[in-house]
């Protein structure tokens, strides 16, 4: 008479430990899964960011107007000829005029304001208008662009076959072209390029 034969104990604790490293490969491999979609996430988020701001940028500064300018901009970049262009600015800060639409109770041409400040690249804005000496900024809320900044450098090109300079004074012309290079969050952005074309002074 045949007797049905058990799992012996060696069976029994090698079917236990290959479970046990079968569990811990699913597991690892869960965690892997999470970690790469956090990371993707990240990627996507801060490249959404770059995309966002340099289009920003992009379109107001190389929509600039030549507008004159009466008196001080305000703020610390030199301030040049008290008339002419509101487009002034140096290596950390630019002052510009351009048309902003934000809604159907807000457009028209703005005074815009860049700066990085501490870790951040802040812009504020301010209702363009052609006769004020001075610029009244202190009920303009800054809002911040981007955080973590560890470079920012803005140059500007005034004609073709000039070298970059890093201050631009007011002149009766805007630059032909301005350039902007940031690094945050530990990466380097795309170089910025915005063509002005060098438009001189509207006096209309």
């Amino acid at each position: 008479m045949n007797r049905s034969r058990g799992f012996t104990l060696i069976e029994v604790m090698l079917a236990a430990t290959l479970l046990a490293l079968l569990m811990v490969a699913v597991l690892a491999a869960m965690r892997t899964f999470g970690n790469t979609r956090a990371t993707l996430d990240q990627v996507t988020a801060r490249a959404d960011k770059t995309r966002a701001v340099s289009e920003f940028l992009r379109s107001s500064i190389g929509s600039a107007m030549p507008v004159i300018r009466h008196g001080e901009v305000g703020g610390d970049v030199e301030t040049g000829n008290s008339h002419g262009t509101y487009f002034v600015g140096d290596s950390a800060e630019l002052v510009w005029v351009a048309p902003f639409v934000a809604g159907a109770d807000l457009g028209g041409a703005f005074i815009m304001h860049l700066a990085r400040v501490g870790d951040t690249l802040e812009l504020r804005w301010h209702p363009y208008q052609r006769d004020t000496e001075q610029t009244d900024w202190t009920g303009s809320k800054p809002r911040v662009l981007l955080d973590s900044v560890e470079e920012f450098e803005i140059g500007y090109l005034p004609r073709n076959g000039d070298e970059w300079i890093s201050q631009w004074s007011g002149d009766q012309y805007n630059p032909l072209l301005v350039r902007i290079n940031i690094r945050a969050e530990g990466h380097y952005w795309p170089e910025l390029v915005m063509h002005l074309g060098g438009a001189r002074l509207n006096l209309r």
